[in-house]
């Protein structure tokens, strides 16, 4: 499989580089500015259609089948997207992932008021889209962003997506008053062309590490491999160890003169050989605890890796080669299946993860659920009106930002057991529905369970990039949204049948204690501590079979 360019853990110790502060790089502004527009798209969607059903134009039960056309859809793509991410640039899969984001919303404009099924498929076509490049920005921000920064980098990302939130319902209903909603979904679609043409392509090395492009690796401390030291030592079974001594097609080959892996090959202190011919600047060596790989050019005559069209996302298989086994061996792993399946026994090689991610989850079906469905009857019914509902839901986004604030500055120690604490924040706001309270309360719990969240996001999104193998990535990501977004919609469906049958007190209260307990039984997960597998426990997690 073709590896993605990886990560620089930050300036050498050795004075070759220096670090570059992240609003002054212009590929981060670039990827920022991308990241920011998709998000907003994703946003504006659901409520650029909500206002179609104020206006008549749409009716309601339309609304619901859209919204539900776009859950499949995101669904669906979000595990494929992971895989042509990790299979190809991650630049090409934002790039036609955004494209087919944006070809939905003239396809919406044109059937709002004539077709629905011509409405929910673009609606599916938006969620396909949507879902497809969630899991490629993951992985394209690893790369862009040295991992020195990367908490910064996530904290600035959640901040813009925050911000448009908070601000993005007040100017499109300004403009809805002065345009039409065909107009407001083209403008969808405009958002997601900003996000398929601005963010840049990286470099070899990420923000924050610049020196000479051909320096010798071997040099930085960091990088050094102790053949005496158990951390450094091959592992049989991680997947993220490039060589396989059972695979012909990774041991050394003492005849051939190009082999990288020759100590006697042609290699010289700049770099190794790349068994096209061309060089390879500056090769890199595996770190304790997980492996960083070069990245490698095409051969002589070949298609650079970044250069990928639409229909080679899908066709081209994963590797290749000259020869005809290796070209078998690539079309056997080309199957979507079993590439996310590798993405799977990545995620359970670490137990942090994938106890988290069940948390994640649990919190995501009962606290979403609560605010989507319970939240807006309690408002209604208990305070009179519909202002707690709108003050709660402002009061949970400000405490996003604020929460955002502070996790980009929080301390490495313990910052496992911080997150999962911000994670069982999300337990107030179901936990202050349950008495009739002042609603200074309610607004409380929710600007907390928001600052919360974004505690966890933060180093969550930080640690997946700094511990996932490389070429993994993607396929990691993509399981974390579909998990933690696929539970969603079942809370949603089960919420309300479950207050009609034993009262709104019960659900809520169940809903508080899953909040609660979900993330303290995920702290006594391996690893839950620092976010990261312990350094002498290689091979603890499951095996890669």
């Amino acid at each position: 499989m073709a590896s993605p360019p990886s990560a620089r853990t930050g300036p050498r110790p050795g004075g070759g580089a220096r670090a570059r502060p992240l609003l002054r790089d212009a590929a981060f502004l670039r990827l920022w500015s991308g990241t920011t527009a998709s998000g907003l798209a994703t946003w504006a969607l659901p409520f650029v259609l909500g206002l179609a059903v104020l206006d008549d134009t749409l009716a309601p039960g339309v609304l619901g089948l859209l919204l539900a056309a776009r859950t499949v859809g995101f669904l669906a793509a979000v595990a494929v997207g992971g895989v042509l991410a990790d299979r190809h640039a991650r630049r090409s899969v934002v790039l036609w992932s955004s494209l087919a984001a944006a070809a939905s919303s003239p396809l919406l404009a044109a059937g709002l008021g004539r077709s629905d099924l011509l409405m929910a498929g673009a609606a599916a076509l938006a969620g396909a889209g949507q879902g497809a490049c969630r899991p490629a920005f993951q992985a394209l921000t690893a790369e862009i962003v040295d991992a020195g920064r990367r908490t910064r980098a996530n904290a600035a990302l959640t901040l813009a997506v925050r911000g448009t939130t908070l601000a993005g319902p007040a100017a499109t209903a300004l403009l809805a008053t002065v345009v039409g909603t065909a107009v407001l979904l083209l403008g969808i679609g405009a958002l997601w062309l900003i996000a398929a043409f601005v963010p840049g392509r990286p470099g070899t090395r990420p923000v924050g590490a610049v020196g000479a492009a051909g320096a010798d690796d071997a040099q930085d401390p960091q990088d050094a491999r102790d053949p005496q030291d158990p951390q450094d030592a091959r592992d049989p079974q991680d997947p993220r160890d490039p060589r396989d001594p059972q695979d012909p097609q990774d041991a050394r080959d003492p005849q051939d003169p190009q082999d990288p892996r020759d100590a006697k090959g042609p290699a010289s202190p700049g770099g190794t050989t790349h068994p096209g011919g061309q060089r390879v600047p500056g090769r890199r060596t595996r770190r304790p605890g997980r492996s960083v790989r070069p990245v490698v050019p095409a051969p002589a005559g070949g298609t650079r890796r970044e250069e990928v069209t639409a229909p080679q996302l899908l066709a081209a298989p994963v590797g290749g080669g000259p020869s005809p086994e290796r070209e078998s061996r690539a079309r056997k792993r080309s199957s979507l299946r079993r590439e996310f399946g590798e993405g799977l026994r990545e995620a359970r090689r670490h137990p942090w993860f994938m106890a988290g991610l069940g948390a994640l989850a649990a919190v995501a079906a009962t606290a979403y659920s609560v605010t989507a469905v319970v939240l807006p009857v309690i408002s209604r019914d208990r305070y009179g009106g519909e202002f707690v509902l709108a003050a709660a839901t402002t009061a949970y986004t400000v405490g996003a930002l604020a929460g955002a604030l502070v996790a980009a500055r929080l301390p490495a120690r313990s910052q496992g057991w911080v997150a999962l604490a911000g994670l069982a924040t999300s337990g107030l706001a179901p936990l202050s529905l349950v008495l009739p309270l002042h609603a200074g309360v309610v607004l409380a719990a929710y600007a907390v369970a928001g600052a919360g969240i974004e505690l966890f996001n933060v180093p969550w999104f930080t640690a997946t990039q700094r511990e996932m193998a490389p070429d993994r990535l993607a396929r990691v990501s993509s399981l974390d949204f579909l998990v933690s977004y696929g539970l969603a919609p079942v809370g949603l469906a089960l919420i309300a049948p479950a207050v009609a049958a034993a009262g709104a007190a019960p659900v809520l209260l169940v809903c508080a204690v899953t909040c609660f307990a979900a993330p303290a039984a995920a702290a006594f997960a391996t690893g839950a501590r620092h976010l990261s597998r312990p350094r002498g426990n290689l091979s603890a997690a499951a095996p890669d079979n």
